[in-house]
Formats: structure tokens, sequence, C-alpha cells
């Protein structure tokens, strides 16, 4: 190299890496790495070229002769090169000063070098924190172009040129990951879209809603939403009155068989023998009483949806032929020896714990899973606290509606009590325990004492914390709650009854019901 070199290559270096530093496209820095090149030595053509994963090389950069740059993208096997040529180590340094004497023509990219008449060749490693990731090679039609020094000098080159190809991979590694978390958004998006479009859609159609905003609820609603669209056969576990029919009805909009019947059988309700013709139907005579022919919730559910509840509750004779409609889609009636085709999706739900029957010898293991192809465990009303003031609300609007006389709202010690409660009944408790305090407000505001006694005596105003610390009776909790109404009134009865959201009337009663006068 000549004396003003190391300053064209400090120059070329520098643009490297500000060519690194402004973009993570490889592409945008081979020019500033041609540039350093030409900074150490002269040459008639260069390349770049980078190992694939398969063991291939792919050639991502050439400068120089317009033959040479024509090779860009092209790929060649690793095998092609010579040891010589491309020696299989971490670190190299390949110096050639007479090209038609080094190369071997058996070799197919030694061969190509040698076609295209270059004699002097250097090549210098990529790699990046002891990752092999490709070459540079310089080709010079003059002999004894390159000396060792030249290489040394193109070996910090490379160092750049390496740290590029490792940002090219960060970069493309980054874009993957930004498009899968847009996508992710994007599919968590439209599952809310879906899930908001069928709550709407089963509240218009329907007096079902599906209230609520918690994390453990939304689940619910979007394992629902997903399971929808298909055939499956679904599987709704949990207690009572956590909502097991509204999600079925929620699943039933969202499918195919929207338009089709949706058809609900209580496997509870029904002795065996009743279960099994309201079930599948039976024929004329079938048994006594039998006065006419009578189609089974198999057949009213054709094209639609067949929800069983408490499907655990039934017998094992009946639990054997639902099996058989399962596998077979097929069932006969009572009495019947025509076989009928069970057009049908089958949603199922229980409060038991059917591994545990299994286990007991009481649910046919098959027929379980048969049934849970598709699992849904709802949550008790205890594990969604925060969906509790949701729900009130609602209920409060419905029952108001409904008896011709809404409540003006609900207090605070209401609230509390209400979402303390551990909800053994869950939704459907908290339902009825609205519609009481509803009727028993007549219009006013319902507070804690319109609750059911256990409710109420849950949240105690704080100056009759004292009096309640463990109330013997209901109605000693109520007889509490009225003298601690009276002493904050000073006695007003008026007042009394307003703090505790009663008529006057209905306070006088209770007076004189536990001796207050």
């Amino acid at each position: 190299m000549d004396a003003t070199a190391p300053l064209e290559l400090q120059a070329a270096l520098a643009g490297i890496a500000r060519a690194i530093a402004d973009s993570l496209e490889v592409r945008a820095i081979w020019d500033s790495v041609a540039d350093a090149c030409r900074a150490v030595v002269p040459f008639d053509a260069m390349g770049i070229v980078q190992l694939q994963r398969d063991g291939t090389v792919r050639a991502v950069a050439a400068a120089g002769e317009d033959s040479v740059k024509s090779l860009e993208g092209a790929v060649f096997p690793r095998d092609g090169y010579s040891p010589a040529y491309w020696p299989d180590e971490d670190r190299f340094l390949v110096v050639m000063k007479d090209a038609g004497a080094e190369l071997d023509p058996a070799y197919a990219l030694d061969r190509l070098t040698l076609e295209r008449g270059y004699r002097a060749v250097v090549r210098v490693p990529l790699q990046h924190r002891d990752k092999r990731l490709g070459s540079v090679l310089l080709v010079s039609r003059t002999p004894g172009r390159f000396t060792r020094e030249h290489g040394e000098a193109l070996l910090v080159i490379a160092e750049l040129a390496s740290l590029a190809l490792a940002h090219e991979g960060l970069a493309r590694t980054l874009a993957e990951e930004t498009r899968r978390s847009a996508a992710a958004r994007e599919r968590a998006t439209d599952l809310e879209r879906r899930v908001q479009a069928l709550s709407d859609e089963l509240e218009e159609r329907s007096a079902h809603r599906t209230l609520g905003r918690s994390r453990r609820w939304r689940e619910v609603l979007e394992l629902a939403t997903k399971v929808a669209p298909t055939d499956t056969t679904v599987l709704l576990s949990g207690e009572s009155g956590t909502g097991k029919e509204v999600v079925a009805r929620f699943i039933h909009r969202g499918s195919a068989r929207r338009d089709g019947p949706f058809v609900a059988l209580n496997c509870a309700a029904l002795p065996e023998t009743l279960l099994e013709s309201e079930l599948f139907g039976h024929e004329r005579g079938a048994f006594t009483g039998a006065q006419s022919a009578h189609p089974g919730k198999l057949e009213q559910a054709s094209g639609g949806v067949l929800f069983l509840d408490e499907v655990a509750e039934m017998s094992p004779t009946v639990q054997a032929k639902f099996l058989r409609v399962l596998q077979e889609r097929e069932y006969q009636r009572l009495g019947g020896t025509r076989t009928l085709r069970a057009d049908v999706r089958v949603l199922a739900a229980t409060h038991r714990d059917l591994p545990a029957a299994i286990r007991a010898g009481v649910f046919r293991e098959d027929l379980f899973y048969r049934l849970a192809v598709f699992d849904i465990a709802l949550p008790p009303l205890r594990d969604r606290r925060e969906d509790i003031p949701l729900l009130v609300e609602a209920f409060l609007h419905e029952v108001g509606q409904s008896i011709g006389r809404p409540a003006a709202g609900v207090s605070e010690d209401a609230i509390a009590a209400l979402t303390s409660h551990a909800w053994p009944g869950n939704v459907r408790e908290l339902r009825n325990a609205i519609e009481r305090a509803v009727i028993l407000s007549e219009g006013g505001m319902v507070t804690a004492a319109h609750l059911p006694i256990g409710l109420a005596a849950a949240s105690p105003p704080p100056t009759a914390a004292l009096r309640l610390r463990t109330p013997q009776s209901l109605g000693d909790a109520e007889r509490a709650l009225i003298e601690d109404a009276l002493v904050r009134a000073n006695r007003n009865k008026s007042e009394a009854a307003r703090l505790l959201g009663i008529t006057r009337a209905q306070l006088r009663s209770r007076i004189e019901k536990h001796g207050l006068a």
C-alpha cells in the first residue's frame, strides 16, 4: 500500500461504520465496503458470499466487472471451492499470487475463477461471535497483485462487514418478530370484535347476556368464539349458576348452525325412562301411555344445536345409547326400528367432576372423551368479583322492567356486601338476590338491608360492627341493622327507614317484630 492508503482506508472504514449505524439493511453498506477494499488495493472484481442454513453459499454483493455483478443472488454449493481457495477454518487468510498454479480446476468455483481470467486472489473470512457467516473475495487479472499485508488490512474491513451481516440477521429477526406481533395483535383485535359482535347479537335476540369484563370471563368467551364456527362437540364445566347455557347459546349464535334450532334438555330433571323418551323420541305404544309417536330432542334439534345440561346425570343405559349417537350419528326412537340420522351439534354441560365420576364407575370414560373434545371451564363468580357491579346494574334494570317498578339505584354498602359474598349459587344466586332487593326497595335505593340476611350481615355499617361480631341467628342480624339505623337517625323512624331503604310501615313492622319500640 502507498503512503496515502492508510488515510484512505481510515476514511473508508468510517464510511462503513456510518452506513451500519444508519441502516440495518445490509445492501446499504456494500458500496462502502467496496470503497474500503479499493483503498487497500486495486482489484478487478469483489464478491461477498454468505453461508446459508442449508450449507450452500449465496452471493450477497459484488463490485467491479459487470459479469461479476450479475452473479449477485446466485447460490453455489459450499463444496464447489477447493480447500486452498476457501479453507474450512474459523479464521484464515488466503493470498494467491499465481491462481493458475494454486487453484484446482476439479472444483467448480476454482474452475470458474480461472475461466474468467483471474490470476491473483485474496480471501478473508466473515465471522461474528464465533459464528461463520461467509467470506470476502478480491480477484485480479494481474498476477502477484495481492500481498499478505493487503490481506491483513482486508481482515479489518471484514470485521465491519461481519457486523453488517450480523445486523442484517438481527434486522430480519426483528422484522419477523414485529410481523408476528402485529399479526397476533390483529388476531386478538379481531377475536375481541367477534366476541363483542356475538355478545351483542345474543343479547338482541334473546334474554341471555354474556356480561363481564374480567380476564377469566373474557377467556371463556374467546374460547367459545374460536370453537363456535366449527362443528366440534363442546363440554362446558363449572359450578351451578355460572352461565353454562348462556355460553352454549353464545356458541350457537357464532356457528354455521345459527339459523337452526337451539334445543336444551336438562338430564337431571327426568327419570331414566322419560329422559330416554325425551332424548330419542318414541313410537306409539312404545310404553304405557304412549298414545302417539313423539319426536325426541335429537329430531327437534336437527340442523341446529342440542344442549345437554347436567349430562353427568344420564343413566348408564342412556349413556351407552347416546355414545352411539356421537360415534355413528345414528339412533332409533323407543319402540322403533327405523334408523334416524342425528344432524346435530352437541354441547354438553355439567357441574360435576367427570373424571371422578369415571373413577367411581358412574360415567363412561369413552363418552367423556367424545363429549370433551373441546372443554371450556367456567369460573365461579367468586373468581370474577370485578364483574359483580356490572351484573348488578344489568339485573337491576332487567328486574325493574319485569316488575314495572325499577329501583333508584344501589348503595355503596349493598355493593360492598355483594362483592364480598362467596356466591355458592353464582350468577343465578346474584340475580335472585337482586330481584328480591328490588321488590323490597319498592322503587327506592337498594341497600344492604334489602339483601338476603346472610349478605347484609356480611357487610355491616361501621357503627353496627360491635353488635354484629357474632350474630346468633339471621333474626339477630336483622335486629342489629335496625338498631343501628335507629341510632344513626336519632330514633327518627322516617330517617331510619330511608337509611335502610324501606318504607316507614315496613320499619314499624320490623320494630314490633324485634321488640324495639
